[in-house]
């Protein structure tokens, strides 16, 4: 066989020969996942903890940064504190694992989790808490409960935990929607409660100077029990009558007021007994919106007419006739701001072609909608509707895959408070009926792939696309593809690092549905293709194919040959992505389309960044910023993965990836310690300091990452107690 077979394949989608296997068979992945595959073992975005009162100052936090900031303020200094913090870290990655098996445990069921109900914090705390204790013993449980009390007084113990699985943008984006429609809710709560009272203060002291009001019984029963046999209340009467009438207030001011406490008392949109405002279909929200308006006008008529009356400046001749016509016309958008709105929550496979017209109809009419567009395959309809919602011009919005949502929380709250409809749009990382692959994995890759990008259109931040228009952290931002590096072993070469692109192509071969358009190639076949970011940017040769790195279950490297019909699909990403940036680009004096050396980092969340490892992981997947796939071996022989270069103990390091910019160490001694580009912790100059200094920013750093080595100077004093102190970091 030649090369002419991958020509034929990559021209046709058809195998002349059994040389070029399908990858159905196996569970194939990008090869930059090699060293991603149990997520458990890294700290990342998620899981997450939703606030569960809506006063706090964070709707959501990421469970590692809550605990983060907990070992800042409880870990004690030295050995002490570094046993503390790595029996929080276990504590993280329990709940991580309890997480997982959930999901598992229900997707296995067939339970669908957008609607499964969330654990609190405290539920898996006690849970991880019985088995770290029962390995831990007394001093696990005694540091546990530390962090415990600490974690408590924060208001975060006691909210929902999300994990990034098929149910999160639901839930992230539900409790978005009530952490911002309670805040408005009781501030209305608070205004009719008030009016309210007002209004019975009025009649009160209206019937109270009324011959009623003033009558013996009346004042009877204004007296305390005690002092009741003091007073003639007949000769009180008497004496009390001749200024009273029926009532002080004219008849059609007391009915106006009656019928104003009567709406107000009745309404249904805020307190207890109010409507439902979550739906699950475009048609059901747009109904109950409909129905609504007349109660809604109703209401806005009576607080209008209660501030008039509490102010005293209700004028029959002026307001009576406006107030005769007041209808839902009559409601103006500085009113219908302070009402709820209507949150359709739209699960992926939700929405045929007919349900996506019904959205983009909703978004252009008067409803306060505020849709959930959940979808599981990115390079389709449901895929392209934010940027086709965009053109409608009033509408709020956000286009984020899953992965990203706790970076765009900011846009997510927004979207809620914009004062139109709003659009939030998901890919939730599951692709229907395939291998069990990460959905934080998946939807990361169709972010850096330019499938499904980040962005926000914000109708009120400006006029004009340049201030409304904005992509949101996407990684590499300036180039077509982002670029990472790849380490791993060969048989022959020993270890070998090269620039790895990520393309569409890569999250195609995540969807099963689209295996039969990949094939995998013979070794002898490797040096005759092409990258696929290549390929597809025209650096190709002529007569050459394209080619997918992969890995397979036993983490063996190989290169899958690609058809034209992915390759056109990629194209039309690259065409769509490069119009985005030239919106993005309109608020920059000039284009920035410059090319970035290939190693630059990527903006988080990405699928090699943003990570640590927990207690006992493995050093390469704990840096996680080179992940490590096998070599390239004969078909049957698994290769051995690339070791990370040893460390000579005797020599000062810091773990530069785990640093929490503290500035522990800089104040230690800023010439030995200093930043780097991500304002993390590096030895600068080891020269311009002593042993001293490097023991003292050991024991003050909070994330104990700081390794002193052995003393470079024999002559320094009190080496043996400075030596003493220094193993425990060692």
């Amino acid at each position: 066989m030649t090369l002419d077979e991958e020509r034929f394949f990559y021209r046709t989608g058809r195998r002349t020969s059994t040389a070029l296997r399908p990858v159905a068979e196996a569970a194939l992945r990008p090869a930059l996942f090699a060293q991603l595959s149990d997520l458990t073992a890294l700290r990342y975005d998620f899981p997450v903890v939703l606030a569960s009162r809506h006063g706090d100052p964070s709707w959501v936090e990421p469970l590692s940064s809550i605990l983060d900031v907990t070992l800042a303020e409880v870990a004690p200094s030295g050995p002490a504190g570094e046993r503390f913090r790595r029996t929080v870290l276990r504590m993280e990655r329990e709940i991580r694992l309890l997480m997982r098996d959930d999901s598992s445990r229900r997707a296995a069921a067939g339970e669908a989790l957008a609607g499964a109900p969330l654990p609190t914090l405290d539920d898996l705390w006690s849970r991880a808490h019985e088995r770290l204790t029962i390995a831990g013993g007394e001093p696990a449980a005694v540091e546990l409960a530390r962090a415990k009390q600490a974690l408590q007084t924060r208001n975060m113990f006691d909210g929902h935990v999300a994990d990034c699985d098929a149910g999160l943008p639901a839930h992230v984006v539900a409790h978005a929607w009530s952490w911002v429609e309670a805040r408005k809710a009781d501030a209305m709560r608070q205004k009719i409660s008030t009016l309210l009272i007002t209004l019975k203060n009025l009649v009160t002291a209206d019937f109270m100077r009324s011959e009623a009001g003033r009558g013996a019984s009346t004042l009877s029963a204004g007296v305390g029990g005690a002092d009741r046999a003091m007073f003639d209340f007949g000769v009180m009467a008497k004496l009390l009558a001749a200024p009273s009438g029926a009532s002080a207030l004219p008849p059609a001011r007391r009915a106006r007021i009656d019928e104003t406490i009567q709406v107000l008392r009745g309404q249904h949109f805020f307190g207890p007994g109010s409507y439902p405002f979550r739906f699950d279909r475009v048609d059901l929200a747009l109904a109950a919106w409909r129905e609504r308006q007349p109660e809604l006008a109703r209401l806005v008529r009576a607080i209008a007419i209660a501030e008039l009356e509490v102010g005293g400046r209700y004028s029959e001749a002026r307001h009576d006739e406006y107030f005769a016509g007041f209808d839902g016309t009559s409601v103006g958008d500085e009113e219908k701001v302070l009402f709820p709105d209507y949150l359709v929550t739209l699960g992926a496979g939700s929405t045929d072609p007919a349900g996506r017209a019904q959205v983009l109809e909703a978004l252009a009419g008067d409803a306060p909608v505020k849709i959930l567009l959940e979808t599981s395959d990115p390079f389709g309809l449901g895929g392209q509707l934010a940027t086709t919602a965009m053109g409608l011009g009033g509408v709020y919005v956000l286009q984020a895959p899953s992965a990203h949502l706790y970076v765009v929380r900011d846009e997510i709250r927004a979207a809620f408070e914009f004062g139109g409809p709003s659009l939030i749009s998901v890919f939730n990382g599951a692709f229907g009926g395939g291998p069990a692959l990460s959905p934080y994995l998946v939807s990361s890759v169709a972010l850096e792939s330019r499938v499904f990008p980040a962005f926000v259109y914000d109708p009120s931040a400006g006029t004009d696309w340049a201030q409304r228009f904005d992509l949101l952290e996407n990684p590499q931002p300036d180039v077509t593809w982002p670029v990472h590096q790849l380490s791993y072993a060969d048989a022959k070469l020993g270890r070998v690092d090269e620039a790895v692109a990520v393309t569409p192509l890569d999250l195609a071969l995540c969807d099963p549905r689209r295996a039969q358009h990949f094939a995998r190639t013979p070794i002898a076949h490797w040096t005759g293709l092409v990258p696929a970011d290549a390929w597809l940017d025209e650096q190709k040769a002529d007569g050459a194919a394209p080619f997918v790195p992969a890995v397979d279950a036993n983490a063996r490297l190989m290169r899958l040959a690609v058809d034209d019909t992915l390759v056109r699909e990629a194209h039309r990403v690259a065409e769509a992505w490069n119009r985005l940036r030239q919106l993005d680009d309109m608020k920059h004096e000039k284009i920035r389309f410059v090319e970035v050396p290939p190693a630059s980092a990527p903006s988080a969340p990405s699928m090699t960044a943003g990570a640590e490892a927990s207690p006992g992981a493995a050093p390469a997947a704990a840096a996680a910023a080179a992940p490590v796939a096998a070599a390239p071996a004969v078909e049957g022989v698994a290769a051995t993965p690339a070791a990370e270069p040893e460390r000579n103990p005797d020599e000062p390091y810091i773990e530069t990836w785990r640093c929490t910019t503290c500035n522990e160490c800089t104040g230690v001694n800023a010439r030995m310690f200093a930043y780097n580009e991500n304002r993390q912790a590096y030895i600068k100059d080891i020269t311009a300091g002593t042993y001293r200094d490097l023991v003292n920013a050991a024991e003050s750093c909070q994330v104990a990452i700081i390794h002193p080595g052995k003393p470079r100077d024999p002559r320094e004093a009190g080496l043996d107690e400075l030596m003493e102190r220094a193993q425990s970091f060692l």
